[in-house]
C-alpha cells in the first residue's frame, strides 16, 4: 500500500512539473492537475496542501540533486582551500543552472504573495548551508580558521562565490557561464575568504 501512495504522489509531482512547463506556475491550478491526474481534488489534498508545497516538491527533484552533490562533496580535509574550491565549483554549476534560476525567478516573484520563497529555501538553501556552516566550525576547531560565527562565515562564503554571476544570470544579462570562467570566480572568491577567515599557518 505504502508503494501506491508513493507512486501516485511521484505521479502528482510529474504531472505538475509537465503543467507548469507547460502553462506557468500563476495558470496552474489544483483542479487542473487532479484533472489530469485523473482523480479528485479531494486526493490531491491527501499528498500536498497547496500548489506551491507541490512546485517546491518540483524543484527539489529537479534541482536538488545537484545540490545535494554539491553540500556533501563538503568532507573535512588537511587541504582547506582545495575542498572550498571543489564545493564552489559544483555550487555555481548549480545555482547558475536553467532550472535553478527558473526557481529563484518564481520564488522572488510571488515571495509577497505566497509561502512560496519560505518554502523553497526552508527546504533547500538554508540546509545545505547549514551543512556549509557545520563544516566551517569543524574548520574552526581544529585551528584552519578563525573562531568566528559559522553561520555568517557561511553566508559570506556564499555572497562571495554569488557575487560576479548570479545577478546577471537572474536578469538574462548572460545566459552561460563557461566551466574556466567558474573556476576563477571561485578562485577569486576563495582568495578573499582565506584572506578573511584562514589562521597565519593556512
Amino acid at each position: 500500500m505504502r508503494k501506491k501512495s508513493e507512486e501516485r504522489r511521484q505521479a502528482i509531482i510529474d504531472i505538475a512539473a509537465e503543467m507548469f512547463n507547460d502553462v506557468g506556475f500563476e495558470r496552474a491550478s489544483m483542479s487542473e492537475i487532479s484533472a489530469r491526474l485523473g482523480g479528485s481534488k479531494a486526493t490531491l489534498y491527501n499528498y500536498f496542501s497547496s500548489k506551491e508545497e507541490i512546485f517546491v516538491e518540483v524543484m527539489r527533484q529537479q534541482a536538488g540533486q545537484k545540490f545535494e552533490v554539491t553540500f556533501t562533496s563538503l568532507v573535512e580535509s588537511d587541504d582547506l582551500r582545495g575542498a572550498l574550491q571543489r564545493f564552489g565549483a559544483l555550487y555555481l554549476h548549480a545555482v547558475l543552472s536553467p532550472e535553478v534560476i527558473a526557481a529563484k525567478r518564481l520564488a522572488f516573484y510571488h515571495a509577497e504573495r505566497s509561502n512560496l520563497g519560505q518554502m523553497l529555501y526552508e527546504r533547500g538553501p538554508k540546509l545545505g548551508w547549514m551543512m556549509v556552516a557545520e563544516f566551517l566550525k569543524k574548520a574552526m576547531a581544529r585551528k584552519q580558521l578563525r573562531q568566528a560565527d559559522a553561520w555568517v562565515a557561511a553566508l559570506q562564503l556564499r555572497g562571495l562565490l554569488d557575487a560576479e554571476w548570479l545577478e546577471i544570470r537572474m536578469l538574462g544579462v548572460v545566459t552561460n557561464v563557461t566551466p574556466t570562467k567558474i573556476r576563477d570566480t571561485v578562485e577569486r572568491a576563495i582568495d578573499v575568504f582565506m584572506l578573511a577567515y584562514a589562521t597565519e599557518k593556512h
